[in-house]
């Protein structure tokens, strides 16, 4: 008996070493908590909430040049790694009031939907993004697809075929509240890292055979834009296009 109270000691101690190291990498101690607070002062944001469905970056691209070009230029500067220290929600509320700038308080000229838009372009232009129909967004498709399905899903909705297995379950990468309130290093923190207390493994230094795929810190930042791209949508919206249509023709018969 007193042996095994040894090793169950032992056993509680390697236990808590763990944690604290993974901890001090990825900055949260498991997802059994909820880690997705949001951090927005609706004091300066009242009209804050998040999107009910996926921004439109071809919505967001009409907004941004009638609102933000002259002064952020005709393309958003690329590659403009501060962002990643910033979620998308506290940018929301710099749009709404938040800013001290008050050229980026856009609280009375867009609605909460279009500052989503605009915003989501803005972010997947300055930290890049795959195309829809390019080979590299194929590629990444297969590597998620082949490596991170299992449990989040091809669709990134958290249903994978072991995701009833799974305690907590796998993140659901389409869920607002929760991709909105990470900043991208957090994110690649937990890529590389994994989560402690979660099936979420560390992905720093392993290597697909199948696909040839090392996953360094190269690839680990695509499958942060990969995993970014849930929360967003490159096509236009069915009923923006009936909108579109339907001004035509009001001009064409001469309404207004």
């Amino acid at each position: 008996m007193v042996i095994n109270m040894k090793y169950l000691l032992l056993l509680v101690l390697i236990l808590n070493a763990a944690l604290v190291s993974a901890e001090s990498r990825t900055g949260l101690a498991s997802t059994l908590i909820k880690e997705w607070h949001s951090s927005v002062d609706t004091t300066k944001c009242k009209d804050f909430r998040y999107p009910s469905y996926a921004p439109s970056l071809p919505r967001g691209e009409k907004i941004y040049k009638s609102n933000c070009a002259s002064c952020h230029g005709e393309i958003p500067k690329a590659n403009n790694e501060s962002i990643r220290k910033v979620s998308p929600e506290l940018q929301f509320e710099s749009l709404c009031g938040g800013s001290t700038d008050p050229k980026h308080n856009f609280s009375k000229t867009l609605d909460v939907a279009q500052r989503w838009d605009v915003l989501m372009y803005y972010r997947a232009n300055s930290l890049g993004y795959f195309k829809a129909g390019s080979p590299e967004l194929a590629k990444m498709d297969a590597i998620f697809g082949g490596n991170c399905a299992v449990c989040h899903g091809t669709r990134g909705q958290g249903d994978g075929n072991l995701h009833k297995s799974l305690y907590p379950p796998p993140a659901n990468f389409t869920m607002a509240k929760r991709l909105y309130t990470r900043t991208d290093e957090r994110l690649f923190n937990e890529l590389t890292h994994g989560i402690p207390w979660t099936a979420m493994p560390a992905w720093k230094n392993r290597y697909d055979f199948d696909k040839q795929i090392y996953f360094d810190e190269a690839m680990i930042w695509n499958l942060v834009r990969y995993v970014r791209q849930f929360g967003f949508s490159q096509e236009v919206d069915r009923l923006d296009t009936g909108r579109e249509k339907l001004e035509t023709y009001k001009k064409s018969v001469g309404l207004k």
